[in-house]
C-alpha cells in the first residue's frame, strides 16, 4: 500500500514532463547548447560574445556582462537572452530557411507551419562551465552590439618591416605600440628563450604571429586555428616557438 503514493508521483512527473509545450523545450535546448559552446572554454569579451551571439536569428540578447576570462582567469560573463524554439508536426525542431525568415519578417510565424514559442534564459558561463536557468523575459529593446575589433590590414607589412632584426624586446613592443589598434586587439610580446613572440589576437580563431630569432623575422597568420572560443590561446609563446607556422617561402 505504501508504494502506490509513489508510483502515482512518477506517473505525475512523466505526464507532465509530456506535456510540456514542444516548442518551448526546443526553445530552451537551443539556450542549453548555447552554453555548452560557451562553456568549452572562453576568451572573449563580453560584448564579442553578445555580438556573436546576436548574429543567431533566433536568439535575442538583453544583457551581456563580466569581463574578458581565460584558463589563468576565470571570470565569468552573464547572458539574459530570447531564444526562439519551433517544432514541425511531428514535434521536432523545426529548421527555418531564408525564404520562411523573409515571409515572418512581413507576416510572423506561420501557426499552419510549425509551433513557435519565445523564452528567456539567464546563462551564466565560467571557465568550462555554464548554467541555465528560465527567467522572465526583460522589457525594453534588445541590445545593440559593436562588431569585433579587426587586426588592421597594414598590421603584416607593418611588422615585417618595423620589427627589429635580432631579439630586442623594448624595440619590438615600440613597434607593436605604434600600429593603430582598437583597444578590444589583444597584444601579447615576450621573450622566450632569447626568441622575441609576438601575438596579436582579434578574436578565438584569428591572430597575427610574429617571430624575431638572432637571424631573422618572421611574420604569419597561423594556419591551423580553431573556431571555438578558448581552443587557440593566440600567445607570444607559440609565435616564439614558430606555432602553425607558415610554410618556408
Amino acid at each position: 500500500m505504501r508504494r502506490l503514493p509513489l508510483v502515482f508521483l512518477a506517473v505525475l512527473l512523466v505526464l507532465s514532463a509530456c506535456a510540456e509545450d514542444p516548442a518551448v523545450r526546443a526553445a530552451r535546448v537551443h539556450a542549453e547548447e548555447i552554453a555548452e559552446q560557451l562553456g568549452r572554454g572562453l576568451d572573449w569579451n563580453a560584448e564579442d560574445v553578445g555580438w556573436v551571439l546576436s548574429r543567431d536569428e533566433d536568439v535575442e540578447v538583453y544583457s551581456v556582462t563580466g569581463t574578458r576570462y581565460s584558463t589563468t582567469d576565470r571570470g565569468r560573463v552573464l547572458l539574459r537572452i530570447r531564444a526562439a524554439g519551433r517544432v514541425g508536426a511531428d514535434g521536432r525542431p523545426q529548421p527555418v530557411d531564408a525564404a520562411t525568415r523573409a515571409y515572418e519578417a512581413t507576416h510572423g510565424p506561420s501557426p499552419s507551419r510549425y509551433a513557435v514559442a519565445s523564452v528567456c534564459f539567464e546563462i551564466w558561463v565560467s571557465y568550462a562551465d555554464a548554467d541555465v536557468h528560465e527567467v522572465d523575459c526583460p522589457t525594453g529593446e534588445p541590445r545593440a552590439f559593436r562588431s569585433p575589433a579587426a587586426i588592421p590590414g597594414d598590421a603584416f607589412a607593418w611588422l615585417e618591416t618595423h620589427l627589429p632584426k635580432t631579439p630586442d624586446l623594448v624595440a619590438a613592443l615600440e613597434a607593436v605600440d605604434h600600429l593603430d589598434l582598437d583597444d578590444r586587439i589583444g597584444k601579447d610580446v615576450a621573450e622566450i628563450d632569447g626568441v622575441i613572440g609576438v601575438a596579436l589576437r582579434e578574436r578565438p580563431g584569428r591572430c597575427l604571429f610574429a617571430r624575431v630569432g638572432p637571424q631573422d623575422v618572421e611574420v604569419w597568420w597561423p594556419s591551423r586555428v580553431q573556431a571555438m572560443p578558448g581552443e587557440s590561446s593566440c600567445s607570444a609563446a607559440e609565435a616564439a616557438h614558430g606555432h602553425a607556422q607558415r610554410p618556408p617561402r
